[in-house]
């Protein structure tokens, strides 16, 4: 990562749930901390979070709360194991995560966090499903796409593509993640399908009358 000055974000997020973005979030977090730099976590995934499971932290109030107003920022950034890495859960699943996203009051929470913190990562929603996490991924110094070896679809690099062509995205990075080192052949996954909440995301069956949107396990 880059040792310049200032506060960095890292936006981080993927085609469908299942890929390892929330694994990635927490893992690159943990890697930063441990050089002594002072890190955030943020669940920008309202509607399926997972970062309060990953470190086993209370789930009550966070980003959702604290984007409408009822809760603090301060109060709601919680300690981890690691003494330079906080986080911020997502919060009770809130009726409108997207206008919630897109609202300026998120770049608001993100300029007060850039005061205290070194860098801040953020795990979005799967754009694949829902745009949320377009807002974050466009202003992010590292914005990082998640694909998992034998799971993702072929088709999910479509997506990647239209959303480097459609929104102003530097500096894309892409990981591919839960490789079998020991295979010397990769290849896509045409089988999984998996539904996440409410309405079409980016690109998952864009433009398509029947869409893509799969119901099962997340």
């Amino acid at each position: 990562m880059d040792s310049t000055e200032g506060s960095k974000i890292i936006s981080i997020t993927s085609t469908i749930s299942g890929e390892g973005k929330t694994f990635v979030a927490i893992n690159m977090a943990g890697i930063l901390a441990f050089t002594d730099k002072k890190v955030v976590i943020l669940d920008l995934d309202l509607r399926k979070p997972k970062i309060h499971k990953g470190f086993g932290a209370k789930n009550e109030v966070g980003m959702s709360t604290i984007l409408t107003g009822l809760t603090p920022l301060q109060s709601c950034i919680q300690n981890s194991p690691m003494d330079n890495l906080k986080l911020i859960t997502a919060g009770p699943v809130p009726p409108n995560p997207s206008e919630l996203i897109i609202s300026g009051k998120l770049i608001e929470i993100l300029e007060e966090l850039k005061k205290s913190f070194d860098y801040i990562v953020i795990d979005n929603a799967p754009i694949g499903l829902v745009t949320d996490g377009i807002t974050t991924i466009t202003i992010a110094d590292y914005p990082i796409y998640v694909f998992r070896a034998e799971y993702s679809r072929k088709l999910f690099t479509q997506i990647l593509d239209r959303l480097k062509s459609e929104s102003e995205i530097r500096n894309l990075s892409v990981v591919l993640n839960d490789v079998d080192v020991n295979r010397r052949v990769f290849r896509y996954n045409y089988g999984y399908g998996y539904g996440y909440g409410y309405g079409y995301g980016y690109g998952y069956g864009y433009g398509q009358a029947s869409g893509y949107y799969y119901e099962g396990d997340t």
